[in-house]
């Protein structure tokens, strides 16, 4: 009777192992088909990992990571990842405020007395936070001429920085992404270790956790073996996008799938570091970022992640510490969104875990207004017709006079609509199912602007277009932060910004202040006039700089 009890709970495992091992298997082939478009041997690919519990339960490469010599993506496949560094480059600081070298309330030029005193303190929480008000780097960079596949070491990024003489906001009022902070972080463990931040990452992180193939890459020369090269589509047809750095702190790990798993489990078994490390890092305040990586949350669950974006390099690793969960995602085209196919990976495993979708809202029923609407003359109306600029979306809404009608369109509206009136300069989108509004303002400088919005939704203003006589601006700008000059020419009843590094480009007037154009790092230019009425600087605003202004010469 003993044998036969035995000889059934053998069969019972031998049952229980076969029916595990179809369903991982069909489960896996259900991973494949949601990325099956990157697995062939003529385009990019990814590699994409899943741990659960401390434990790899799928990871696979799709795809190429040489297309010159067909090599192809595996899990393996050494990355560039980016963005993915701050994490690592925060927690050597963290470890070396736990071992009593720095406090993170330390003046920063404490460590760097180069940098300006701009009359208030940034402290080293400040560079990890984001809320230091530092001007990025990369965007210093490219307004001063430098393409990003350009060699770029830290010590010409750190000149950069360093030259600055103002900041784009008071330390601690704001949150703001910034490279350059990363930057000064490794400059500051380089200063205290007296030894390279790569060496030292090496020694604190990688060789304690085995992460073998994990490195920070500061030789732009250097080999990497079995590297996945970056790619761009430029008119449809594949291109190598080049990188060419040589810094780190807030980018420049190379790394793999398998090592990033490494990575993640130490935040459970902490082999390095501490409770009180890790609790620090997902700390934030006032901001998702809080040290290192963002802490968010994602249908109900918290969501701790970073994503990572150079050259063609698209990148995504994000942990579910209350599920057991964690997702890496490494991509090797610009094309491809890391964030949109994590999200179908995690949404994939995360499946039975989210709440159900509420009910979905009814369309059908449209907004009841409490407003009366008025009538306004076709000369009233007139004034407001005309294009509309929208910065967010680089595009213009266009507000016209049809019959007795006022409409409009935009991008948002996805359709033409009318607008009718509840005030001399107010107006309601009927028949919508939001409490659409439309009015039209004047901004701080006293120009005309469109207002849209949907209360506890969406709220934008849009410039409205002017014409100006394109002569009074051509001339010759610089600015002696950047040291560069940038000369603004008339071509073909157009205005182009050049510099002898860069392509030309290309700006267009919305009134005779506010110019804008397609490049990121001139999409907001705001020019001044002296006393006389004669243009004399113009000043930039972009995700990362605040009012750099080159002067007339």
């Amino acid at each position: 009777m003993k044998n036969k009890g035995l000889t059934q709970k053998r069969t019972t495992l031998l049952w229980l192992f076969i029916i595990s091992f179809y369903f991982i298997n069909a489960q896996n082939a259900e991973v494949d088909i949601l990325f099956e478009k990157y697995d062939n041997n003529d385009s990019p690919g990814i590699a994409i990992s899943v741990n659960k519990d401390g434990e790899n339960i799928y990871q696979k490469g799709y795809g190429m990571a040489n297309l010159e010599y067909g090599i192809p993506i595996t899990t393996q496949t050494k990355f560039h990842v980016a963005s993915l560094s701050k994490q690592f480059t925060a927690f050597l600081i963290l470890q070396l405020e736990d071992e009593g070298v720095l406090s993170l309330k330390d003046d920063v030029r404490k460590y760097i007395p180069e940098l300006p005193d701009y009359g208030h303190t940034i402290t080293i929480d400040h560079l990890l936070t984001h809320s230091s008000g530092l001007r990025d780097q990369w965007r210093l960079l490219e307004l001063a001429g430098w393409r990003l596949d350009d060699v770029i070491k830290t010590e010409q990024i750190f000149k950069l920085i360093v030259q600055q003489e103002e900041l784009n906001f008071e330390p601690g009022k704001k949150h703001r992404y910034s490279n350059s902070g990363y930057t000064l972080l490794a400059i500051i463990v380089e200063r205290l270790t007296e030894t390279s931040f790569a060496d030292y990452a090496k020694k604190t992180i990688f060789d304690p956790l085995d992460m073998d193939d994990s490195f920070f890459y500061d030789d732009h020369e250097g080999i990497i073996e079995n590297r996945a090269y970056s790619y761009k589509k430029v008119s449809g047809n594949l291109k190598k996008s080049n990188l060419n750095f040589g810094t780190v702190g807030p980018t420049s790990l190379f790394s793999t799938i398998e090592d990033m798993n490494k990575w993640a489990y130490n935040f459970t078994e902490m082999t390095i570091g501490n409770k009180r490390i890790f609790k620090s890092m997902d700390q934030h305040i006032g901001s998702e970022y809080a040290r290192g990586q963002f802490v968010t949350n994602y249908k109900g669950f918290k969501m701790i992640c970073h994503s990572g974006s150079d050259a063609g390099y698209r990148l995504y690793f994000a942990r579910f510490p209350k599920l057991g969960y964690e997702f890496s995602l490494f991509a090797n085209a610009s094309y491809i969104s890391a964030y949109d196919e994590i999200l179908r990976l995690i949404d994939f495993y995360l499946q039975d875990e989210f709440p159900k979708e509420e009910d979905e809202i009814d369309w059908e029923e449209p907004f009841k207004y409490k407003e009366d609407f008025i009538t306004l003359s076709n000369d009233e109306l007139k004034a407001f017709e005309g294009s509309y600029y929208d910065k967010e979306r680089k595009d213009f809404w266009k507000v016209f006079l049809v019959n007795d009608t006022l409409r409009c369109y935009g991008k948002l509206l996805e359709d033409t609509v009318k607008l009718n009136p509840v005030g001399p300069k107010n107006f309601k989108v009927p028949g919508s199912p939001f409490d659409v509004s439309i009015n039209f303002k004047e901004n701080d400088y006293d120009e005309p602007i469109l207002e849209f919005r949907i209360p506890d939704y969406a709220w934008l203003w849009n410039e409205k277009k002017i014409s100006v006589n394109k002569a009074d601006y051509v001339g010759s700008y610089y600015n002696k932060e950047l040291d560069v000059q940038y000369d603004l020419i008339e071509r073909e009843n157009e205005l182009y910004l050049t510099h002898q590094k860069l392509d030309d480009i290309k700006i267009a007037p919305i009134n005779d202040s506010y110019f804008m154009s397609q490049n990121r790092n001139f999409s907001d230019i705001r020019f001044e006039r002296n006393d006389a009425g004669k243009i004399q600087t113009f000043s930039v605003k972009n995700g990362g700089v605040e009012n750099m202004t080159f002067t007339r010469k």
